[in-house]
């Protein structure tokens, strides 16, 4: 029996139809190819290769198997050879390139090198796999998890950018931009992310779609209307770039917050709306024109598949996509279906650890053993301790604060995990032998504390907002928590770490993205998909592409504000310090996007700057913070743009309305932000550690603590106290040059003295590159001061269990439904958050019983006495005021 594609192709659209009745003629399929027959095994033999079921209801195959197959039978044995070569070694230090696949990739290239033509005689079934990955490699992806969320052709006919999608865009960009800046100064912070605003946009545009009646106007041969018709995956997916865009809050917040609260800096004249506004939009805009960079590094390669924008589109599928009745390892739920069971059991569970059983939230269980026993807190204790406690929490909120189980790749939460745990241990060495004094204050504290184990109090060696030394003298110098020794140190490294192992590791990637930006200079007119053969590129050739001088434009534009803000306002920051972190952005900014495409993990410039601003203006800290935000800011805002630009990529979305849909929704989300900003400001208490709503802002206090060692005191004085972390930065080019001679250099090598061996040399070497060493560093960066492993421990689990076991076992199940789950969960626990805050939290209405109090009793809340007390004589710690 042989089947018709294009027949199969109207099949497809009916079940369609039959999910949203409409006119037949918006639905028309963009498959434009001749007529196609496939034999009925080849489809199956597809089907079950891609983890493919076919209906429950007729036995059909969805499109994309359809497609995949057609694209099988005219693939040839030569062609697929050709291809998959050149795909292998493409792929070969590429650790998300699942290694069952290489292997089996590599025993056919084996079969197929010495005579194709004898090999065919031989196997027909090595013949169709080859000619299989051949297919997956030039139609579609190699990485199963983007094969579970885009489609190997592009829906051409249907609705794209329509005025729903900037009015619901920008309604919930404002909402979400509202709710996160609220909440990121709690501990753990909530968020209304990109999931949440993706189910809430749904019926939004469903509402539209049906409650509108068709009326427009022809112009220039378009038509508009008031109902352009079906609310399609498109315009949900460009809506909710909007939010993407937006989703996180301005940096700047901290800047604004540490300025203008009594308990920081107290500088009134920071909560001007004016100047928040301007300080936000050169922050955010800048870092756009350098996504243009980016796109060649980023975006257009294979290998940067962003990890992190992948249940985006999984949400999107579930949503939108045809529901099939099929049946996968058993389960038979649609997509949509167990999006909304996981969302109702999640919205419903977060109320039982977030309000009614706190104990569950924050399961210090191990204090209650001995609630005043120091050192149990000190290593157990979740909230002043450093969690080494095995069942931390049962909240997903808290488990997954700092790390995603199932959108981060298994090696990345393993690995971040393990540098975590080291940092841990190396903490406790440092506090328990009182080395630099750590063994007088709070282990792991994100706090600067004085000679005496107090709080440092800033104001006390300020006269003019500059740093006076003869107060300083009479005062104190400020000291670190060994918890936040161990995270500057390691923070220290990780620059000439990441940019020595990332370019010599990736040095072809770097090397194509400068010789392709320098040719797009050259040849202004030549398309920015020259040269590119993956099906996505092609696929997007035929929209207009957005010029690079757009993005080089906006940037200097936002320059030219941002000389602006240090001219008008009292920012005590030179302009050449705007042009310094432009170029200390330039450098690092490739090699850490590169990183962050690969591994979901994020580097940033913030200790970089401060420390060579510190050196270079010392003593002035409002100088300090500003370069600190462009840079962080800069970076961050161009990789998140980049990343938009990725998921346009997978869903063939027009570049050009991305670029402006950018624009508008950074813009919406700075405004609200800055709104929401002047509303906290009057709240009392406000990032004091007693504050009942949590409102603690521990990344507010990590910034103004940074602030007054590198800006206010001066790298000068820290170094001369912790003199281990100026060598932190050889440390880590050493490391660098170490792990690529190792996991690189060394093997190649071996296999020239063992070629008898280079097999298993081989097998050995991908199994060590699982492990980067980035990772391992930045687990101890992010893993401590304030936070500590009960941040981690749930989510080390959770991805055990579905990244290790569920996806190692049951890969079709997972492609299904596990993205749609981690969305799932997170969206319910957003808007049960919400509705807890302002129902029984703001106005309190607390439960008072053992299982809310429990958490609090003892010296893991109240605070845990110093392992050393302060010596009576002569009254403080450290060395004397002639030695600061």
């Amino acid at each position: 029996m042989k089947i018709n594609v294009i027949e199969a192709a109207k099949h497809a659209k009916e079940l369609w139809l039959k999910k949203d009745p409409r006119d037949e003629d918006e639905l028309q399929s963009d498959v434009q190819v001749e007529v196609v027959e496939v034999e009925e095994h080849l489809l199956e033999w597809m089907g079950a290769k891609l983890g493919i079921p076919p209906s429950d209801m007729d036995g059909g195959y969805p499109r994309e198997v359809h497609f995949m197959a057609e694209k099988l039978a005219e693939m040839s044995l030569e062609k697929a050879l050709e291809l998959v070569k050149t795909n292998y070694d493409y792929h070969d230090h590429d650790n998300n390139f699942r290694h069952e696949y290489r292997m089996e990739i590599k025993g056919l290239l084996d079969i197929f090198k010495d005579s194709p033509v004898e090999s065919e005689k031989e196997d027909p079934e090595n013949i169709l796999l080859i000619r299989y990955w051949a297919t997956i490699f030039d139609w579609w992806s190699p990485y199963p998890e983007v094969r579970s969320v885009t489609d190997p052709f592009d829906e051409t006919d249907t609705t794209v950018e329509t005025w729903r999608v900037w009015v619901l865009g920008t309604i919930w960009v404002a909402i979400s931009a509202f709710v996160n800046q609220f909440f990121s100064v709690r501990l753990p912070a909530i968020t209304l992310d990109a999931s949440v605003c993706q189910l809430l946009l749904y019926p939004c545009g469903r509402l539209l779609q049906y409650a509108l009646p068709d009326w427009g106007f022809r112009f220039r041969g378009k038509r508009y209307t008031l109902n352009p018709g079906i609310w399609s995956q498109k315009e949900q997916l460009l809506a909710t770039v909007m939010v993407t865009c937006a989703n996180g809050t301005p940096y700047i917040t901290s800047n604004v917050i540490t300025q203008a609260l009594p308990i920081f800096y107290n500088q009134k004249w920071a909560s001007d709306y004016g100047y928040q506004f301007v300080f936000m939009l050169t922050t955010q805009m800048i870092g756009f024109g350098m996504s243009g960079l980016l796109k060649r590094v980023a975006v257009y390669p294979v290998k940067a598949m962003w990890p992190s924008l992948l249940p985006t589109l999984a949400v999107n599928k579930a949503l939108l996509a045809p529901n099939r009745k099929e049946s996968i390892n058993g389960w038979k739920i649609s997509r949509y279906n167990f999006f909304m069971v996981i969302f109702a059991v999640s919205f419903l569970y977060f109320w039982v650890p977030n309000y009614l059983m706190n104990f569950m939230q924050t399961f210090n269980w191990m204090t209650w053993i001995s609630p005043r026993n120091a050192d149990l807190a000190i290593v157990t204790g979740s909230i002043e301790g450093l969690g080494f406690n095995p069942i931390p929490t049962f909240d997903w909120n808290q488990a997954t604060a700092l790390l995603a189980p199932i959108t981060l790749p298994l090696y990345t939460s393993v690995t971040g995990f393990c540098g975590a745990l080291f940092g841990g241990l190396v903490i406790l060495a440092l506090y328990y032998s009182n080395n630099s004094w750590t063994g007088y204050i709070s282990i792991n504290s994100n706090r600067l504390f004085d000679n005496k184990g107090e709080v440092f109090n800033v104001t006390r060696i300020l006269t003019d907002y500059r740093f006076d030394r003869d107060k300083y003298l009479a005062y104190s110098t400020p000291y670190y928590s060994a918890g936040n020794l161990v995270a500057y140190s390691a923070n220290f490294s990780i620059f000439t770490f990441s940019f020595v192992y990332t370019i010599l590791t990736d040095w072809r990637a770097m090397k194509d993205a400068i010789v392709d930006t320098a040719k797009a200079v050259r040849y202004i007119h030549r398309s920015n998909y020259y040269g590119k053969v993956d099906p996505y590129s092609r696929y997007m050739r035929k929209h207009k592409e957005v010029p690079d001088w757009w993005f080089y434009l906006v940037m200097i534009i936002m320059f030219v504000l941002s000389v602006v803000l240090v001219e008008v306002w009292p920012v005590d920051t030179p302009v050449w310090c705007i042009v310094f972190v432009i170029g200390l952005v330039a450098v690092f900014i490739i090699p850490f996007t590169v990183f962050l495409s690969y591994t979901a993990t994020e580097l940033t410039l913030n200790v970089l700057s401060e420390l060579m601003i510190g050196y270079a203006l010392p003593g002035r800290f409002m100088a300090l913070n500003l370069v600190k935000a462009l840079s962080v800011q800069i970076a961050q805002q161009a990789q998140a743009y980049t990343k938009d630009q990725k998921l346009t990529h997978y869903a063939h979305l027009p570049p050009r309305t991305i670029f402006w849909l950018q624009l508008w929704a950074t813009l919406v989300n700075g405004v609200v932000a800055m709104g929401v900003i002047q509303f906290q400001l009057g709240q009392e208490k406000l990032c004091e550690p007693d504050n009942k709503m949590k409102f603690t802002c521990p990344e507010q206090t990590t910034f103004f603590t940074a602030s007054v060692a590198w800006g206010v005191i001066g790298p000068k004085k820290m170094f001369n106290k912790y003199p281990v972390m100026k060598w932190m930065f050889l440390f880590g080019a050493c490391a660098g040059l170490f792990f690529f001679f190792v996991q690189v250099t060394m093997p190649k090598l071996m296999v020239r003295w063992f070629p008898k061996h280079a097999d298993r040399i081989d097998f050995y070497r991908r199994k060590f590159l699982y492990f980067n060493p980035l990772i391992f560093v930045m687990g101890i960066v992010d893993g401590w001061s304030p936070y500590n492993l009960t941040y981690k421990v749930g989510g080390l689990y959770l991805a055990l269990v579905f990244n290790g076991y569920i996806k190692g076992r049951y890969l079709a199940w997972w492609r299904k439904y596990a993205y749609v789950m981690e969305a799932a969960i997170v969206t319910g626990i957003a808007l049960s958050a919400i509705i807890i805050f302002f129902s029984v939290q703001y106005n309190p209405k607390d439960l008072d019983w053992w299982g809310n109090s429990v958490v609090n009793a003892g010296y893991d809340s109240e605070g845990i006495p110093p392992n050393v007390q302060v010596p009576e004589d002569p009254g403080y710690f450290g060395p004397p005021p002639s030695e600061w």
